[in-house]
């Protein structure tokens, strides 16, 4: 589980850095937070990977919306592309 949830950090940070830093927002700042997906990276990971089935469903806050990103890619169920789109969600939900 460790070496998944490393994964999952990773791929979150990857996600928030050009979301905070390249992304055209304005003057709002559109990515998340990396501190606040950091801090749920181990509870969303065992709960993603170890007791939800498939039909259950999860809601999260925006500011840890990278980390439920970053499990459906290293899940396999999430492309590249939406990924590195990440800004667009952030703007526009």
């Amino acid at each position: 589980m460790n070496e998944i949830e490393r994964c999952v950090s990773w791929v979150a940070s990857w996600t928030i850095h050009p979301a905070n830093h390249i992304c055209q927002g304005g003057e709002v700042k559109v990515g998340g937070h990396q501190a606040s997906s950091a801090s749920l990276s181990t509870n969303m990971t065992t709960l993603y990977y170890s007791v939800l089935r498939p039909q259950d469903r999860v809601a999260d806050k925006p500011y840890t919306s990278p980390i439920s990103h970053a499990i459906r890619d290293v899940a396999g169920n999430q492309t590249r592309e939406k990924l590195e789109n990440v800004c667009d969600r952030f703007i526009y939900g």
